[in-house]
């Protein structure tokens, strides 16, 4: 009886400290492209897919604590600016393509994992592979979908989990466009979108605007700010878009 007791306050313990740090802030921050910069309540910094210089993107001045890496592609592995500072690099694909690295780790008060998709609807034929990373931090599901060029399977449906956060490309071409986009936004169910991989002024990219997709959707928010703040005490009822501005 006192070992139950003792074990029951024990887990209570990690209860109640879960709930402190599910409370925390999370700023993201959008570089343009697939480019996002993701800081925990603690500081921790994960830039994921870095733009290169031939994007016509600026290069994000930030020294991250994590770069992900959807695929080996020149416009999301740029990753030489960050290099002094150290980062843990997690590539979604090997140096040739072959195949998926997968990840499974916990780097400082981040958890991260991959899920193995592809660039294009013909099993990576045209395009070869990419991976979905997903975010478990300050009690949030935050999941990038990198250059993801088809539907979700089941299995990997259930792999990503609900997002609380999505990051999905819209713009077209090069992956899913905007049609395929609300579907793969249907299948997850999650609570805030975040467009990424469109037509902006400063891309070099054959690529479609994000106008098209917002039309498409319901409960938009075009925002003036490169960045926003998320809670997971204060997320929203039903799905959300929200567009940031690329400086």
């Amino acid at each position: 009886m006192i070992r139950l007791l003792w074990l029951t306050l024990l887990v209570g313990s990690f209860l109640c400290c879960d709930e402190v740090f599910a409370a925390g802030d999370v700023t993201i921050k959008w570089f343009g492209h697939s480019c996002f910069l993701i800081t925990s309540s603690q500081g921790t910094k994960l830039l994921t897919d870095p733009v290169g210089e031939e994007t016509g993107y600026k290069l994000p001045d930030v020294m991250p604590d994590i770069i992900t890496i959807s695929h080996e592609h020149f416009d999301h592995n740029y990753i030489r600016p960050y290099m002094d500072n150290d980062p843990v690099v997690f590539r979604g694909e090997d140096s040739h393509g072959r195949d998926w690295q997968k990840t499974e780790a916990k780097v400082k008060d981040i958890d991260i994992y991959s899920v193995g998709t592809y660039h294009d609807n013909s099993q990576g034929k045209k395009d070869g592979k990419n991976s979905v990373f997903v975010f478990l931090v300050d009690g949030l599901r935050i999941v990038h979908l990198g250059d993801l060029g088809h539907l979700l399977t089941e299995e990997q449906i259930k792999a990503i989990g609900t997002p609380d956060v999505l990051f999905i490309p819209t713009g077209g071409n090069y992956t899913i466009e905007f049609i395929q986009a609300a579907e793969v936004i249907k299948q997850l169910q999650p609570k805030i979108v975040m467009p990424m991989h469109f037509k902006t002024p400063a891309c070099n990219f054959t690529l479609f605007s994000v106008k098209r997709f917002l039309k498409e959707m319901k409960n938009v928010r075009v925002l003036l700010e490169t960045s926003i703040v998320v809670n997971k005490d204060t997320l929203p009822g039903e799905t959300e878009v929200v567009s940031l501005r690329y400086e």
